[in-house]
C-alpha cells in the first residue's frame, strides 16, 4: 500500500476478511523495517517477498515470517546498483532481479556478472528505446519485456535477442546494391568535437559517442539530437577511441596520460577497467566482455577479461617490433572482433586489414597489400563488419570508405580521393560506425567533424543487431561466394511478406487457418531466369531451429509462394526457409527465413446437432446433450471428447439466472439450493436421479440425459456446459443452447450454416457479416414421417440486460420481400440476402427460426446470430496520386483494428461501372505495393476501393479519392518487339524479370494490365479494318456481353487487310507468351481465384487473338480455378464466389468462342497456329499412329498440295482442341 507504507496479505482459502502485515509499520522510514512508499513486489517459491520500496531507492527482501528486510539492490546495497524511485521487481529462474528503475527511466537486472541496465538505457524519451517514468514490468513464456511506461502512456514490449551474445554495436544486412548518398551531413563541428576527433561509437539504439580529444572529453547526442545530450570529462586526458556495451557502460581510452582504458557507468561513476601501455587507438570489447586495445607505437594488440580481477593482460596480435609478416604489425589502428572471435586489425603501416582466428597469432590479410583481388588500401585506419560478415574499411589517407560485398571491393564514399572539406570529401578520416538505418557515421579527423552519410533509398537492408523491427517485411540476399570480382550476375533479392519475424517475435497463426508466405523476386542478372526455388521447414526450440520436418504432398515448396493449408504443422514454433538458385550459375543463391508460431484455435462446444441455438422437446421426452459428440476441434479432423472435463449448467430463461453460490455457479447435479434463482428440474432433491452421464469411463459426463418428467411445460431453459481440458485447465469452451418445452412430442430439428465460417459461435449467438448472406439448411433429427409444412421466420432482438435474456420480435416484413431478401421459406434451405442487415443497420440480433409441422405436433428450432463488428478505426492512402502502369503506387492501410483479428488487405479497380470491378492486388500486411490498370479512356481516372478483412470474412470498404494512370507504352512496345524478334535480350525486358517471379499479385497485375492495353489495341484494329471495308463477321466476334459491331459497304482495303493481320498475329504472340506464366501460380484463397480468374477473363477477351497453346493452357487454368472454387464454397462468403463465378464465367465464354471462331470462319487463322501445326513433331519417323502419318486426313479429295495439307492440318487440331475443349 503506497500511501500507508505497508504490504498486506490474506489467504484465498479463508471468507475471513483478516489481514496480516508482513512489511512495513505503517509509518515511512528507511530502515530495516520500515518502507517508505512500496510499489512492486514479488514472491519467490520460497516465499520470500521483494518490495520496491520506492522513495527508499532500493529493493527489499523479506523472508517468508520475518518484519525485518535486507537491502539487496539499491541504497544500501554496495556493489549492486544505484536506484531512482523504482516500481517493479520480478526474479527470473535463476532468482536474478529485474527491476524497473522508475525516475532512472530505464530497466535494469542482475546476472552472474552483476547487475547492467538491459533496455532503455539512454535516459528519458518517447523513442522506440526509452522509456518516461515506467511503473510495472513482466516477462512472457518467451522472455520478452513488457513496460507500463507511464509518462509515454503506453505498453512497451522489448524483445529477447535470439542471440545470447548479443551485441552494441549496429551491423545491418546490405543488398548487393546498397549506396550512400556522396554528399554527407555534417552531424557535429568542430567547434563541438574540437580539433581532430578520432573515436566514434553508435549504439543499437543510435546513441552517438564520440571522443573528444581535443578536449579531453566523451560527448553523447540522444537519437534525434542536434547537441550533446551528456559530457564525461573527469579524469580524462586526450582520449582516441571509445566503446559502449549493451548495458550502457562506456569504455574509453585514458592511455596518453594514465595508461589505462577507463570505464563509466550509466549513473556516472568511473573506475580503471584495464592497464595500458600506451593510448588505444582502438578499443573493442567481444561478446565474452574481454577487452581489446590496439596500441599505434607498440605494434601491438593486446586483450583483457573484464570478469577478472586481475590487472595481467596478454597480447592478442603483434611482436612487440614492427613488421609486414603474418604475425606482425606496423601501426594498428581500429579493431573489431565478430562473433566467433576472429580479430580484425585495420594495420595502417602495412596498408592491409589482418584477420587473426580465434586464439592465433598468425594473421591472414584479407585487404589490401599482398591480398589479391581484393582493393588497395593506402594506411587503413579503421574496420567494422557487417552482418555478413563483409567488411567496411576506413582507408585513410585515400580519403575514403569502402566496402566489401557479393560483387567484390568498391568505394563507397569519399571515391575521389582527394582531400577536401566539401560535403561529398573527407580529409584523413579515422574511424566509422553504423547507426540502425545502415548509415555511416565517419570521423572526418583533419576537417575536424563528424559526417553522416545516408544509405540511399529502396536500398535494402536489415538490422540484425537491434531488436526492434521497422518494416513489414524481410529482404535478404546471400551468396556462396563472398568475394566475387568482374561479375555480370549477382544473386537475387528476396523479399518475404510477411516478414516481420524473428525466433523470439514469430508470425501467430491457429492451426484451423491457412497461411501463405510470399516471396518477392527481383533478378540482378541478365541472361537466362530459370531458377531452383525450394522451401524447407524446420522446427525450433527456443533458441534453434535444427530439424528439418517432411511436408505432405498437397504443401507445394518449389514455387515461389508457400502456402500452408490449415492443421498442416502441428503446435509449436517453425522457421520456413526459402533458397532460389539460378539455373545458369547455381553459386548465385539466395535465402530469406520468416518464423510462425502454430497455436489453438479454441474448440466450439455444442450441447446438439450444429450448434442449434434453440430447440422444441416435449416434457414427456428424454433430453439429450452430448457435447461429446457435437463439439467442435477445428485443429482436428474431429473432435477428442476424452480430453475435456464437463459441467453442466442450466436456468429457467427469463426468470431466473444461473444458480449459483456467492457467484460460484451451480452445476445441473447440486443438491444445494440457491433461493433467488431456483433449479430447472421439477425435482430439485431428486437431481442426481433424473440425470444420466454417458461415456462414463473414457469421458465422463461428455453427455447428459434429462429423463422426461424433468421440465415444466410451456417454459424455455438455457443449458451450458462447460469444458475444460484435462491437461491445461487455463483452456476452457462454453456452448449453450435453449429449450422450449411443450406438451406434444415435437421432433428434434437441427439447423446448420451452408457456409461454415459464418456460424462461429459468440456465447448464445452466431456472428455474421452484415456484408455477407445468410444460407441455412434445416434438418429433421429422429422420426420425420409426415412432415406437412416447413416455414422460416426471422426475428429481430434486442437485450434486456436486467433479466440476463434477449426479448425477440418477429420482422414484419418478410412476406413483403419474399424471393427479394428471403429466398426458400417454405423449403428446408433458407437464405436471406445481405440487405437485409445493409438496411437495418440498427439492428444487430437476429433470430433465423424454422418451424416444421407435422400431422400431430409442430416443432421449431432457431439459430440467433449478432452482427459482427467490421474492422475499424484506420485509414488508407495511396501514393502516388498519378503515374504509369508500370508504376508502383504504395498501398498504406494503418491502425485498423478487429477483434477477431485483420486478414487481409485487397485493391479493386474500376473505370465507370463500380460493378465490373477488378481485384489488383491482396495482402496480408498493411503496406504494399500494387501496379494498376490505366485509367478511363477521357479523363484518364481510376477508381479505387480497398477492403479490410477480418479473421471471419467482415469486411470494411474504403472509397479512395481516383487517381490518374495511363499506359506505359513505350514500356509494352519494348516487350512485344522482344517477343516478336525471339530476342535473347528478352529476360533484361524489365515486365519479364517481373513475371519471372513467381508472385501472383505482380504477374496478375502485369497480364490484367497489358490484356487491358491490347484488349483496347484490338478494338481499335477492328474498327480501322471494318471503316477499311474489311467484313466484321470474318475477323471478330463480339465477346459476351459487349456492343455489336455496325457493319456497312465499304470496298475491301487489301493493304489495310495485311496491316491488320500482322497486328493481330503481333498481340496473338504476346497473348501466347503471357498465358504460360499464369501456369506456375499457387492456388490458394478466394482471392488467389478471383486475382487468376480476373486474369485470365482479361486475358481471353480478345477472341480472335487466343492461340491454341493460349486457349489450351487457359482453359486447363480455368477449370482449375473452378474446381478449387467449389471445393471452397462452403468456406468462404457467397460474394466471393459470386465474384469468381463471373470472371470463370466469362473465361469459359471466352474460350468457347475463340476456340470455334476459325472452324466458323469468322475470324482469321493465326500464324502461330499454322507454323505449329505443320512443324515436323520428333517422333515423326517412328509413331505410325501419328495424325502425321496419314495425309488424308488433311486433303481435299484429291488434292495434296502443301498449301491444302497445312490448311487443313491447322483446321484438324483445331477440331480437336475443340471437342478437348467441350468434352
Amino acid at each position: 500500500m503506497n500511501n500507508d507504507h505497508q504490504v498486506i496479505s490474506k489467504s484465498l482459502n479463508t471468507r475471513l476478511n483478516i489481514w496480516n502485515t508482513v512489511a512495513g509499520t505503517g509509518i515511512v522510514g528507511s530502515t530495516s523495517v520500515t518502507l517508505n512508499t512500496p510499489r512492486g513486489i514479488f514472491v519467490d517459491v520460497n516465499l520470500n517477498l521483494y518490495v520496491a520500496d520506492a522513495f527508499n531507492n532500493r529493493i527489499q527482501k523479506f523472508p517468508p515470517g520475518q518484519s525485518n528486510g535486507t537491502t539487496i539492490a539499491g541504497s544500501g546495497a554496495i556493489g549492486t546498483i544505484s536506484l531512482s524511485v523504482p516500481g517493479g521487481v520480478i526474479l527470473d529462474a535463476d532468482g536474478y532481479l529485474f527491476i524497473v528503475d522508475g525516475w532512472n527511466h530505464r530497466i535494469v537486472g542482475s546476472g552472474p556478472n552483476g547487475f547492467r541496465c538491459i533496455a532503455a538505457c539512454s535516459g528519458s524519451g518517447s523513442t522506440s528505446t526509452q522509456l518516461a517514468f515506467p511503473l510495472t514490468l513482466s516477462f512472457d513464456s518467451y522472455g520478452n519485456i513488457y513496460v507500463a511506461d507511464q509518462y509515454n502512456h503506453r505498453i512497451q514490449k522489448f524483445l529477447l535477442s535470439t542471440n545470447s551474445c548479443a551485441v552494441s554495436y549496429n551491423q545491418p544486412k546490405f543488398s548487393a546494391f546498397a549506396s550512400w548518398d556522396g554528399n554527407a551531413i555534417t552531424f557535429a563541428t568542430s567547434g563541438i568535437v574540437g580539433a581532430s576527433p578520432y573515436g566514434l561509437f553508435v549504439s543499437t539504439s543510435n546513441t552517438v559517442y564520440v571522443a573528444n580529444r581535443a578536449n579531453s572529453r566523451v560527448q553523447i547526442w540522444l537519437e534525434g539530437s542536434s547537441i550533446p545530450t551528456r559530457n564525461i570529462t573527469n579524469g580524462l586526458s586526450y582520449p582516441y577511441s571509445i566503446f559502449v556495451t549493451t548495458n550502457g557502460d562506456i569504455y574509453v581510452d585514458n592511455g596518453v596520460s594514465y595508461n589505462r582504458v577507463d570505464k563509466w557507468t550509466l549513473n556516472g561513476t568511473s573506475s580503471t577497467a584495464m592497464y595500458v601501455k600506451e593510448e588505444c587507438y582502438g578499443i573493442f570489447i567481444d561478446i565474452h566482455e574481454n577487452c581489446y586495445c590496439s596500441m599505434y607505437n607498440i605494434h601491438q594488440v593486446m586483450t583483457k577479461s573484464l570478469n577478472s580481477n586481475s590487472n595481467i593482460w596478454i597480447v592478442a596480435a603483434g611482436t612487440d617490433c614492427f613488421g609486414s609478416t603474418s604475425n606482425t604489425l606496423h601501426n594498428p589502428r581500429g579493431i573489431f572482433v565478430d562473433a566467433d572471435l576472429n580479430l580484425y586489425v585495420a594495420d595502417c603501416g602495412n596498408d592491409r586489414i589482418q584477420q587473426f582466428p580465434s586464439g592465433q597469432v598468425t594473421g591472414i590479410t584479407v585487404a589490401g597489400s599482398t591480398a589479391i583481388g581484393t582493393i588497395t588500401l593506402n594506411c587503413p585506419s579503421g574496420v567494422v563488419l557487417d552482418a555478413d560478415g563483409y567488411l567496411f574499411i576506413v582507408d585513410s589517407l585515400n580519403n575514403r570508405i569502402v566496402g566489401s560485398g557479393p560483387n567484390g571491393f568498391r568505394c563507397v564514399v569519399g571515391c575521389s580521393t582527394v582531400a577536401g572539406s566539401l560535403s561529398s570529401q573527407l580529409s584523413s578520416p579515422s574511424d566509422l560506425k553504423f547507426d540502425s538505418y545502415g548509415n555511416i557515421y565517419v570521423t572526418d579527423q583533419s576537417n575536424s567533424r563528424i559526417q553522416k552519410f545516408i544509405l540511399m533509398p529502396n536500398t535494402t537492408y536489415q538490422e540484425t543487431s537491434s531488436t526492434e523491427q521497422h518494416s513489414s517485411t524481410v529482404t535478404i540476399i546471400t551468396t556462396s561466394e563472398p568475394f566475387i570480382t568482374n561479375q555480370t550476375c549477382f544473386s537475387p533479392t528476396l523479399t518475404l511478406i510477411p516478414g516481420k519475424s524473428s525466433l523470439a517475435s514469430p508470425l501467430q497463426y491457429r492451426r484451423s487457418q491457412d497461411f501463405s508466405i510470399i516471396s518477392i523476386l527481383q533478378f540482378n542478372c541478365g541472361g537466362s531466369l530459370s531458377t531452383i526455388i525450394q522451401w524447407t521447414i524446420k522446427n525450433c526450440t527456443t533458441t534453434s531451429c535444427l530439424f528439418q520436418i517432411q511436408l505432405s504432398e498437397k504443401v507445394i515448396t518449389t514455387l515461389s509462394e508457400l502456402y500452408i493449408p490449415s492443421r498442416t504443422l502441428a503446435y509449436g514454433t517453425y522457421e520456413l526457409t526459402l533458397t532460389v538458385t539460378m539455373v545458369d550459375s547455381p553459386i548465385l543463391k539466395s535465402t530469406s527465413s520468416a518464423y510462425v508460431r502454430i497455436t489453438a484455435s479454441g474448440i466450439t462446444a455444442n450441447l446438439v446437432q450444429l450448434g442449434t441455438s434453440m430447440i422444441t422437446r416435449g416434457n414427456q421426452q428424454d433430453l439429450l446433450l452430448d457435447p461429446g459428440t457435437f463439439s467442435v476441434d477445428p485443429d482436428e479432423d474431429s473432435f477428442d471428447a476424452t480430453k475435456w472435463k464437463y459441467e453442466y449448467h442450466c436456468r429457467i430463461y427469463g426468470l431466473y439466472n444461473f444458480p449459483n453460490l456467492q457467484g460460484i455457479l451451480l452445476s445441473i447435479d447440486d443438491s444445494r439450493n440457491d433461493r433467488l434463482n431456483p433449479s430447472c428440474l421439477s425435482n430439485q432433491s431428486g437431481n442426481g436421479t433424473r440425470l444420466i452421464y454417458g461415456n462414463s469411463t473414457l469421458s465422463p459426463k461428455s453427455s447428459v440425459t434429462i429423463l422426461s418428467g424433468s421440465f415444466q411445460s410451456n417454459r424455455t431453459y438455457q443449458f451450458m456446459v462447460y469444458m475444460e481440458n484435462r491437461k491445461n485447465s487455463s483452456i476452457q469452451a462454453t456452448g449453450y443452447v435453449l429449450v422450449r418445452v411443450e406438451d406434444t412430442r415435437p421432433q428434434l430439428i437441427a439447423i446448420g450454416c451452408v457456409i461454415s465460417t459464418m456460424c462461429v459461435p459468440n456465447l448464445e449467438f452466431q456472428l455474421v457479416n452484415p456484408s455477407t448472406q445468410v444460407a441455412l439448411f434445416a434438418i429433421c433429427v429422429g422420426i420425420c414421417t409426415n412432415i406437412k409444412n416447413i416455414r422460416w421466420n426471422v426475428y429481430q432482438g434486442s437485450a434486456n440486460s436486467s433479466a440476463n435474456i434477449t426479448l425477440w420480435l418477429l420482422f414484419n416484413q418478410m412476406i413483403s420481400y419474399e424471393n427479394i431478401w428471403f429466398f426458400g421459406s417454405n423449403t428446408s434451405n433458407f437464405t436471406a440476402t445481405n440487405k437485409l442487415f445493409l438496411d437495418n443497420p440498427q439492428i444487430s440480433l437476429w433470430r433465423f427460426e424454422v418451424v416444421y409441422t407435422f400431422s400431430f405436433e409442430t416443432s421449431s428450432s432457431a439459430l440467433n446470430f449478432v452482427i459482427n463488428q467490421s474492422p475499424y478505426n484506420g485509414s488508407c492512402s495511396i501514393d502516388p496520386r498519378n503515374g504509369t502502369t508500370s508504376t508502383l503506387f504504395t498501398v498504406s492501410c494503418p491502425n485498423w483494428f478487429d477483434e477477431d483479428g485483420i486478414k487481409d488487405y485487397s485493391v479493386y479497380v474500376w473505370t465507370k461501372d463500380s460493378s465490373q470491378r477488378v481485384i489488383m492486388a491482396f495482402s496480408p500486411v498493411s503496406d504494399f505495393q500494387v501496379r494498376l490498370l490505366t485509367g478511363e479512356n477521357q479523363t484518364l481516372l481510376l477508381n479505387i476501393v480497398i477492403y479490410i478483412r477480418d479473421f471471419l470474412d467482415c469486411i470494411t470498404e474504403v472509397n479512395m479519392s481516383s487517381i490518374s494512370v495511363i499506359s506505359d507504352s513505350a514500356g509494352i512496345n519494348d516487350l512485344i518487339n522482344n517477343i516478336q524478334s525471339s530476342s535473347n535480350e528478352i529476360t533484361n525486358n524489365p515486365i519479364v524479370q517481373l513475371l519471372y517471379s513467381g508472385n501472383q499479385n505482380i504477374v496478375g497485375q502485369i497480364i490484367t494490365s497489358l490484356s487491358q492495353y491490347f484488349n483496347q489495341m484490338n478494338t481499335e484494329s477492328v474498327d480501322d479494318a471494318v471503316s477499311n471495308g474489311i467484313p466484321a463477321t470474318s475477323i471478330s466476334i463480339s465477346p459476351l456481353g459487349s456492343a455489336s459491331f455496325q457493319t456497312t459497304s465499304i470496298p475491301l482495303n487489301e493493304s489495310a487487310l495485311i496491316e491488320y493481320k500482322k497486328e493481330l498475329n503481333s498481340q496473338a504472340n504476346v497473348r501466347d507468351y503471357l498465358v504460360g506464366f499464369i501456369t506456375n501460380l499457387l492456388i490458394t484463397t478466394s482471392n488467389s481465384i478471383k486475382l487468376q480468374s480476373s486474369s485470365l477473363a482479361q486475358l481471353t477477351q480478345a477472341t480472335n487473338q487466343l492461340t491454341r497453346t493460349t486457349l489450351t493452357i487457359a482453359s486447363n487454368r480455368c477449370y482449375q480455378l473452378s474446381v478449387a472454387l467449389h471445393s471452397m464454397a462452403t468456406k468462404v462468403s457467397y460474394e466471393d464466389v459470386r465474384t469468381a463465378s463471373n470472371q470463370l464465367i466469362q473465361c469459359a465464354s471466352n474460350i468457347l468462342t475463340s476456340v470455334n471462331g476459325p472452324l466458323q470462319e469468322r475470324t482469321s487463322l493465326l500464324d502461330l497456329d499454322l507454323s505449329r501445326a505443320n512443324s515436323f513433331p520428333t517422333d515423326y519417323d517412328t509413331d505410325l499412329e501419328s495424325e502425321w502419318s496419314n495425309l488424308n486426313l488433311f486433303a481435299d479429295g484429291n488434292d495434296f498440295s502443301i498449301e491444302t495439307i497445312e490448311k487443313n492440318r491447322n483446321v484438324y487440331y483445331q477440331k480437336e482442341l475443340a471437342n478437348q475443349i467441350k468434352n
